[in-house]
């Protein structure tokens, strides 16, 4: 039971963050990215409203509001933020299973160098490798592919066009 504890928020993370890309690709492009964020949030403040009383039965919600520090509005500017980066990556034409791989790198490693400087968190041997890697990771998914004559290489299948 305590590996499933350990492990369900990772599995919701992942399966929260496969959903997400894929609503994110497929927002509209003549939709306002903003009156599309707002119906985003109107529902998510709908659900966590409905969760909290599931999860607290009988409890005072403004009380709980008056606990919150100011990481809870930190976390509200930044969710705006990576939401509207998303929907921005996907119309810049980033493919969908590249560039939230890409972005999702870079928030690793820069969070490794603010884990160490700000938090004190140690530095290892594997982690350095690991870092490594991932820089390495990077550099791979965006070189462009060559051919055996240096030409750039062709997809052997032609984009799917979603419209």
């Amino acid at each position: 039971m305590e590996m499933l504890i350990f492990i369900a928020p990772l599995l919701l993370n992942v399966f929260g963050n496969t959903v997400y890309n894929i609503a994110g690709k497929g927002t509209p492009e003549d939709v306002n990215s903003f009156a599309s964020l707002s119906i985003s949030y109107g529902v998510g403040l709908v659900l966590c409203v409905v969760l909290f009383f599931v999860n607290n039965p009988g409890g005072n919600i403004f009380e709980a509001f008056a606990q919150a520090n100011w990481a809870s509005y930190a976390l509200g500017i930044c969710i705006v933020f990576i939401d509207l980066s998303l929907i921005l990556l996907y119309r810049a034409g980033w493919d969908v299973s590249i560039g939230s791989l890409i972005a999702n790198i870079g928030v690793s490693l820069m969070t490794v160098v603010v884990g160490v400087a700000a938090f004190g968190e140690a530095m290892t041997i594997v982690k350095a490798v690991g870092i490594v890697i991932c820089a390495l990771g990077l550099y791979v998914v965006n070189a462009p592919e060559k051919g055996a004559d240096g030409e750039p290489s062709v997809s052997l299948e032609e984009p799917v066009d979603p419209a």
